[in-house]
This record gives structure tokens, C-alpha cells and sequence, in this order.
């Protein structure tokens, strides 16, 4: 099963622009290099075009099959990454997200309690609609 990631950002700490966009260009290349080498599947960065600037600028998406990514996470050169981005940037975040067949599998879940709760009959799933 494919998990995601999603690491968001805000304003850069002032006196620390050249470090921060240095870090922006070092984190790229590393994650690049793990779509190449097949530990990720999918890797993009994103800079918000509307948005409170001084909480949220920016964000990397991450995808791959969850073994991987797990592996991704206990790497020294992710966590190092991770640290000076804490110092660099301010509300760093990291999340982790449910994509592809986990999404079905969420929303399956979701109905099967909602049942055993009682709180809706069973029907249609949503996404059959």
C-alpha cells in the first residue's frame, strides 16, 4: 500500500533567507534522488499562491509504498533535513497522509462504522454514486 507525507512551511526565519532557500535547493535534490533510486514514487514541491505567508508558504508532497517511506523517515539524512528546516522556517509540519487504496479502504471503514453505530443504514458506498 502507497502512503504520503506532506511537510509544510511558513515564513522564512529573518537573517536566515540564504540558508533557508540553500536547504529549499538541498532537500529538492534529496528527494529527487529518492524518486530515482525507486524509494518514492512521487515527490513535488508546491509554493502557495494565496495563503497566511507568515504560516503556510510552502509545502513538498511525498508518495511510495509504506514500507519505504517508513525506511525514508529513520534515515539520518531525512531527520537532519527535518532539523534545519525547524531552525530555517517557521510552523514546520510534517503529516502523514492516506492516498490511492487507503483512501477506499478509509472510506469502506467509515461506512462499516457509521453501520455498527447505527448511525446510518447501509447503502450505496459514496464513491459508487
Amino acid at each position: 500500500m502507497d502512503v504520503g507525507l506532506i511537510i509544510r512551511y511558513g515564513a522564512i526565519v529573518p537573517g536566515r533567507e540564504t540558508q533557508a532557500i540553500e536547504l529549499f535547493d538541498e532537500t529538492t535534490k534529496y528527494y529527487e534522488e529518492k524518486v530515482a533510486q525507486k524509494v518514492l514514487t512521487y515527490f513535488e514541491p508546491f509554493f502557495f499562491m494565496t495563503s497566511d505567508y507568515q504560516e503556510e508558504t510552502g509545502f513538498f508532497i511525498l508518495k511510495g509504498h509504506a514500507p519505504e517511506v517508513f525506511k525514508l523517515m529513520e534515515e539520518e539524512k531525512y531527520r537532519w533535513l527535518l532539523q534545519k528546516a525547524g531552525l530555517l522556517v517557521e510552523h514546520l509540519r510534517v503529516d502523514y497522509l492516506t492516498v490511492g487504496e487507503g483512501i477506499t479502504e478509509q472510506l469502506e471503514r467509515f461506512a462499516k462504522v457509521r453501520v455498527d453505530l447505527g448511525i446510518s443504514h447501509p447503502g450505496p458506498a459514496l464513491w459508487d454514486a
